[in-house]
């Protein structure tokens, strides 16, 4: 059941930033405050898992999602009711959900990393002028305890009223009358009220003159590199009226979106040029939007590379082949969709209400004539004539005292106007990975076979040493894993930390004939995965590659170049140093929570830790290139000390000649390195608590990491089991700490992990809130954990628990991981239906002996990362 209100950021003024969005919390709020006060069904279904909600906030709508099992049912009741009160006006949040709810909201914030894009919104803000502005990164906690009752119900009373909603209900209805019946009761009878008038800013910014915005960057980094962002707008036309033009007006922009971003990624990339360029597909504009991103005083160089392309588009006009192939994937996708499927008939909702469209057309119908009536001379005309006079919009972000903040507007598409001077016609390139010249000169060996193994798969020993394990898997795609037990702690202190730059510098490089960025074209063009296919880790090094069957030589030709042939190139070097920079100012994640991870980790000796982010950041900057090759060498030029595990759709009499010809002639490097078993068994004694002070996260931020740790030997399954159990079981009233304590938490989970190299097995609950607030949630938590240990789990929950076990996290992901566990540690993974009547038999008394066992503090270990002050001078 899916409430839609016509509201959202669009709607916000000045001081009202994320206003929609956090009144979209609190209904979920009431929502568990009435569970808890009436338990019931509604209070055993949330406990159990068994009832999932959530939310979103759109540019202009807002959507609450609640799921129930029948009509009638006291929780479809509830919903209903509670529904019908978020738009009849009586949404009367308490005073104490609107505080916790400040917390919360802000910790939801950190986590999607909204303080990093803060700079960017105030761009985007400039071009727009569609939301209100964006507020400080260090000011947004108080901006947030700003939404009072008297912001809330200011804001709510604005924008949620009845004619303003509209509600979906999808699912196995048998009762259609009943159904109808129990909306009008709830429904039928709100009286509309009066709304303030709804604009439409993306209609005015159609309409409004070109724009040339630049805008200084608020806090430039002092370290080596500094980033200028170009944002440039190609605007779509005005839409029909029409509905069925309009349709065909946004489908033919999809199509020329993709189609403009396939041929982008096709760019030949230098190293010296080192941008990244994104397509803005937010819908929160009516307009493509290229994202370009490079270091200052380059931008003339990214911007002329990106505009040869698009100059290339203008003039030649996509590839008969590109369009062909976008245009059959989405003539499948409606051919192959079950639109009848609960999933299927919500999202096609959804995407209309959001788009505000009508909601009765068979758009699936419509779109599949469109696309069949269109032609290719159609969609170059239209992709010409929509490049031909832009962009109409272009943003500047740059660092105090870049050149580019100086420029005018004519200066700037002087740097556009340029590629039209410069030649634009296709690049060719190869797509094979090693030339046949190479390849003849390649020697192939017969191999030994040495059996069976004990899981099936059959061994087999190349003549230089390498040990290869085939478990062919009709119909699957290929895997491969090849490990070597040498890792990082094996190499002397000074290399120990650079051992983990080796993937990624590799990686950077490239190998072979192929740059970073042939490479990807390349494997792209031959249907592979591209990514990170070398690691290293304390205790081992080794490398991991996926392919379609069909592409069986080419995954070995892919193994062989990345153990036998990385380019040393002084450019990709430099690149990859750039390039880590990068990493360190922005990490995919918290750059905090990387930190805290690692430092909990080292103080309880794990055999993998990792790296901080400032030690990688300084390993980096302190490594040369010799240095890396050399420790590469290493690690992976020992081929006979090299195990590999492929799994797959293949014929071993077509396998066994291509492992000889590729695995076979892996070269042995002279820079050994002697291999030192390190088996670390020391734990210290809990309790234990430290706190970490980590720049780079704002002072009002603290990563609360609550950890029982205890011996769990590796073939010992059956405890695998009940530590995970134990985890589910926590999870069950982790959510109190929010809704019933008022905590002001957004993230609250339990996570646990079953280490095979030190025999352990982990329970951490994470709680990432804020600054003073660390002994009263390590107290909750011992309190919850002392209520478990004093009150068994109820049997209907621990059946829910039960049905949603992830069987193979016990029994082996694939054939790949039950061999590599196999000749790791010489374990034997259960059979599932093992698994399964072990499960069964499990009581609830049983969890709650093994809390009483394992969640003690001689186990418990706390961790605790604020942020500094200084950091953000």
């Amino acid at each position: 059941m899916n409430l839609y209100v016509n509201t959202g950021y669009e709607m916000e003024q000045e001081g009202q930033k994320d206003i929609a969005h956090y009144i979209e919390h609190l209904p979920f709020a009431m929502y568990l405050d009435e569970a808890t006060a009436h338990g019931g069904a509604l209070l055993e279904a949330v406990r159990s898992g068994k009832y999932p909600w959530q939310g979103y906030t759109n540019v202009r709508q807002t959507c609450y999602l609640f799921l129930f099992d029948t009509i009638g049912s006291e929780i479809y009741t509830t919903e209903l009711d509670l529904l019908s009160r978020i738009i009849g006006g009586g949404l009367k949040s308490t005073p104490e959900n609107l505080a916790a709810e400040h917390g919360s909201f802000y910790q939801e914030y950190i986590h999607r990393n909204g303080h990093l894009g803060y700079d960017e919104e105030r761009l985007f803000w400039n071009l727009s002028k569609v939301y209100a502005p964006p507020v400080r990164p260090e000011h947004y906690f108080e901006h947030v305890k700003g939404f009072n009752w008297d912001a809330v119900s200011s804001f709510y009373k604005d924008w949620y009223h009845p004619q303003r909603a509209t509600l979906v209900m999808v699912g196995p209805i048998t009762d259609l009358d009943q159904a109808a019946q129990d909306i009008e009761a709830h429904f039928g009878k709100l009286k509309a009220t009066p709304a303030q008038e709804l604009a439409y800013p993306k209609r005015a910014y159609l309409e409004h003159p070109n724009q040339f915005i630049q805008v200084e960057q608020e806090d430039t980094d002092t370290l080596e590199y500094a980033e200028t962002k170009i944002d440039l707008y190609w605007r779509n036309q005005t839409p029909p009226k029409a509905a069925s033009k309009a349709l065909q007006h946004k489908w033919m922009y999809e199509m020329l979106y993709e189609l403009i971003g396939d041929h982008l990624r096709q760019i030949p990339t230098t190293y010296d040029l080192h941008y990244t360029l994104g397509i803005d597909r937010s819908g929160q504009l009516p307009a493509l939007g290229l994202n370009l991103k490079t270091f200052m005083g380059r931008e003339q160089d990214a911007v002329e590379h990106v505009a040869v392309a698009l100059e290339q588009l203008k003039k030649q006009g996509v590839a008969e082949g590109a369009y062909q192939k976008y245009r059959q994937k989405e003539l499948k996708s409606i051919d192959q969709r079950d639109s009848n499927t609960l999933g299927a008939v919500l999202s096609a909702y959804d995407e209309r209400i959001r788009a505000e469209e009508f909601l009765e057309f068979d758009q699936l119908a419509l779109k599949k004539r469109w696309l069949n009536g269109l032609s290719y001379d159609t969609v170059n005309s239209e992709l010409k004539a929509f490049l031909r006079d832009g962009p109409q919009d272009i943003g500047i972000l740059a660092p105090k005292g870049a050149s580019v903040l100086q420029l005018s507007e004519i200066q700037f598409r002087s740097w556009l106007d340029e590629a039209k001077r410069m030649n634009t016609a296709a690049d060719e390139y190869e797509t094979k990975l090693i030339a046949d010249s190479l390849i003849a000169q390649l020697t192939q060996e017969d191999s030994k076979d040495l059996g069976s193994d004990a899981l099936g798969g059959h061994r087999i020993q190349l003549a230089n040493g390498v040990r290869v394990v085939l478990y062919p898997q009709e119909g699957a795609p290929l895997k491969l894993h090849g490990f070597r037990n040498v890792g990082a702690s094996n190499l002397n202190k000074q290399d120990f930390i650079k051992a983990h730059l080796v993937p990624e510098w590799l990686h950077t490089s490239g190998i072979g004939a192929y740059t970073h960025f042939e490479l990807q074209r390349v494997l792209t063009d031959l249907g592979m995965i591209y990514g990170r296919a070398l690691y290293v880790n304390q205790g081992e090094s080794g490398i991991q590659l996926q392919a379609p069957a069909e592409r069986l030589e080419s995954l070995l030709q892919l193994a062989h170049l990345y153990l036998s042939a990385p380019r040393e190139d002084p450019e990709a070097f430099t690149y990859w140093k750039e390039d880590e920079f990068l990493f360190y100012k922005n990490p995919p994640y918290g750059r905090e929570e990387h930190d805290l991870t690692v430092l909990s980790k080292n103080v309880l000796k794990e055999v993998n830790p990792g790296l901080t982010a400032e030690e990688r950041y300084k390993a980096v900057q302190l490594s040369t290139m010799t240095e890396l090759k050399e420790i590469y060498q290493s690690l992976f030029l020992h081929p006979q000390e090299f195990l590999f595990l492929l799994s797959g759709d293949f014929s071993e009499t077509e396998v066994i000649p291509l492992l000889e010809t590729y695995l076979g002639n892996l070269r042995v490097s002279e820079n050994q390195v002697k291999r030192e078993e390190k088996v670390i068994s020391y734990l210290p004694k809990g309790p234990l608590e430290k706190l970490y002070m980590i720049p780079g996260i704002l002072p009002s931020d603290l990563n609360l990491k609550i950890q029982y740790t205890f011996p769990i030997a590796r073939e010992d399954w059956k405890a695998q089991v009940n530590l995970k159990l134990m985890r589910e079981v926590i999870n069950t009233r982790l959510w109190e700490l929010r809704h019933i304590k008022k905590r002001g938490l957004y993230i609250i989970h339990a996570i646990s992990h079953s280490d095979m190299e030190l025999q352990r097995g982990n329970l951490t609950i994470i709680l990432p809130t804020v600054a003073g607030m660390e002994q009263v949630l390590s107290s909750d938590v011992e309190e919850l954990v002392s209520w478990f240990k004093e009150h068994p789990i109820a049997k209907s929950e621990l059946k829910t628990i039960k049905s949603r076990f992830y069987v193979k996290g016990i029994t082996g992901k694939s054939i790949i991981d039950e061999g590599y566990r196999y000749y790791k540690w010489g374990t034997i993974l259960p059979e599932p239906e093992a698994v399964k009547a072990y499960i069964e038999e499990v009581s609830a008394q049983d969890i709650q002996t093994w809390i009483q066992e394992k969640l003690v503090p001689e186990h418990r270990y706390i961790f605790m990362g604020k942020g500094v002050p200084e950091a953000r001078n």
